[in-house]
């Protein structure tokens, strides 16, 4: 799931290395799935990662997603070559299962139009004669932002975040670099109003980059994959510095300045710059085709995300990670970026001395993604292989598995707008993200959810456009040998985490297609390096996948399509909550 905070994360005593260091646990690309890009076998046949039963099982599902998220895949970023890699299996396991090709020229594959923004290594700035180093004491962060250039440019102390009400006004900064500081724990709607707040600055400063998660940092620094380069003239610069950086701009610490205090003027320049990705970003697309003359032109859409966020510059130690977000940040990315308490430290102590006696320390860079998205990636492949080797529902069942949905939804965008097959002719959409975890430990006591409830689900978007889709869905849900508990907490309108936005379901709802995200919910490893394959719930995950498996050959063997409750909303219209 695509994280609205810009992939946050800690860096407290267990980081080691330097930012711009490309070290990882395990560097080396073993292309173990060398055999899956060229596979001709039949159905039947075993599959290119080993034996695959027809049925979804959990043996299967912990089988594919040891491939799908291991170290090789360098965290499937989009784009990268860890990405195209899994996207070659997951084709080969299409081809294997006699699904057909359905996406361009006769393959399984889509093109999606991506290139890449990073900082411009050459930016620089000076105060009062003294050089700020990038990547040290500044990096720049909005790249929509035309070039700049500092020419004597006057600095202006704003205030801080933790006292908004004395910040300077939008005339106090008029025309000047104004400077803000962002102590732990500002509210993310003071932060990101700051471009509002003073609309006519030269530039704004916020003084935060100490506590920058290393995935953003390596995102805007190493670069992250865009559909669209173009620059908004009307969007404001802004730099991130540290405590330090600042020090030097205004001769002191910024928390003995009195709001509008005046600093060294800056000189120098910084952008980010465009380039070309290595290789293009993918969609995998296929057709299992349905059995009924009348109704095989129409589609039962089954979607999962491939691409994951990569890997950070800087590796960390694996398990006081974990130790660390068990507590401090239960929900991961999502959970706020904070220091721990003192009495927060002594609960993470014994976790981590627990968890040293069962493994040795190891440094840890990738962010393998098991959990977002392979379990739904390698969930949509059971399906697919179950929905093969039996009778043929009698719609045919659209499988997407999407690139880019880390990047803004931009596959599953690009795949609704330019789809493989008429828009109209998919009836509804299931997209599965994040559906294989739960244990105890997960989100305890978060948003009211039953710490490790075996029988939680989240749902969003299921009745927003159809009441009969959300009601198939809960009847499959009734079938099932033990059901789940629905929740629909977050798709409640207004949601301050914006999921009903923030997964690829979203695309295909705004052309009007009953469509719903589901999920077992965000824990401790969220984009963190810590997704890893080891930690997954294989028999809930298979559980969640049968549901959608139930559900999926319900809406293809229905005569009619799920009747729509809502009119088509705006195609490009903000998605709201």
């Amino acid at each position: 799931m695509i994280s609205p905070r810009s992939w946050r994360r800690n860096r407290p005593f267990y980081s080691m290395g330097h930012p711009r260091q490309p070290t990882m646990k395990r560097f080396s690309l073993v292309f173990l799935l060398a055999a899956a890009a060229c596979s001709t076998r039949s159905a039947s046949s075993p599959s290119p990662s080993g034996a695959t039963s027809a049925d979804i099982t959990a043996a299967d599902l912990r089988q594919r997603l040891f491939l799908i998220a291991h170290d090789s895949m360098m965290g499937r970023e989009t784009g990268s070559e860890g990405n195209w890699k899994a996207q070659e299996y997951i084709a080969a396991e299409f081809k294997r299962l006699g699904l057909e090709p359905a996406g361009e020229n006769g393959t399984y594959f889509q093109a999606v139009p991506f290139y890449r923004i990073l900082v411009d290594s050459t930016s620089r700035i000076t105060t009062g004669g003294s050089p700020l180093a990038l990547y040290r004491d500044f990096i720049p962060i909005v790249a929509a932002a035309p070039p700049v250039v500092l020419q004597n440019a006057p600095v202006i102390y704003a205030g801080t975040l933790a006292d908004d009400a004395k910040l300077i006004g939008a005339d106090a900064g008029s025309g000047m670099v104004v400077v803000v500081d962002v102590p732990v724990g500002s509210r993310a709607q003071l932060v990101n109003g700051l471009t509002q707040r003073y609309p006519t600055a030269m530039t704004i400063v916020r003084i935060n980059l100490e506590r920058m998660a290393p995935e953003q940092f390596a995102r805007i620094t190493a670069g992250r994959p865009v559909m669209d380069t173009s620059r908004n003239a009307n969007a404001i610069p802004a730099l991130a510095m540290t405590r330090a950086g600042a020090a030097m701009v205004f001769g002191a610490d910024v928390t003995t300045l009195m709001p509008g205090a005046m600093g060294k003027p800056l000189n120098g320049r910084f952008n980010f710059a465009r380039t070309n990705t290595p290789r293009p970003a993918r969609n995998v697309v296929a057709i299992l085709r349905g059995s009924d003359p009348a109704l095989r032109n129409q589609y039962m859409a089954l979607t999962a995300h491939n691409d994951h966020v990569g890997f950070d510059r800087s590796p960390v130690d694996h398990d006081s990670l974990r130790a660390f977000n068990t507590i401090v940040r239960p929900m991961g990315a999502d959970s706020p970026q904070r220091d721990a308490t003192p009495a927060e430290w002594a609960r993470i102590r014994p976790l981590l001395d627990s968890l040293r006696k069962a493994n040795r320390p190891r440094l840890d860079s990738i962010r393998n993604g098991a959990d977002d998205d392979g379990s739904g990636t390698v969930a949509i492949l059971e399906v697919a292989e179950k929905l093969a080797g039996g009778k043929r529902p009698r719609r045919s069942v659209l499988f997407v598995s999407h690139t880019g949905e880390e990047d803004g939804l931009l596959g599953s965008r690009w795949f609704t707008d330019h789809a493989t097959v008429p828009t109209d002719s998919i009836v509804a959409e299931i997209d599965q993200d994040m559906i294989g975890r739960a244990w105890p430990s997960d989100l305890p006591g978060g948003a009211g959810k039953p710490a490790g409830d075996p029988y939680y689900l989240e749902v969003i978007g299921a009745r927003r456009l159809s009441k009969e889709f959300g009601d198939t869905l809960e009847a499959a849900n009734k079938r099932q040998p033990v059901p789940f508990k629905f929740d629909y907490t977050y798709d409640q309108p207004g949601h301050p985490l914006n999921y009903y936005c923030r997964a690829d379901h979203y695309s295909y709802a705004r052309y009007g297609i009953p469509a719903m995200a589901v999920s077992r919910g965000e824990h401790m490893d969220y984009h963190q390096i810590t997704d890893e394959p080891q930690y997954i719930n294989y028999p809930d995950l298979a559980r969640v996948a049968r549901l959608v498996y139930t559900a999926a050959l319900a809406i293809s063997n229905q005569t009619n399509r799920p009747k729509l409750d809502a009119p088509k909303p705006a195609l490009n219209a903000r998605c709201i909550q």
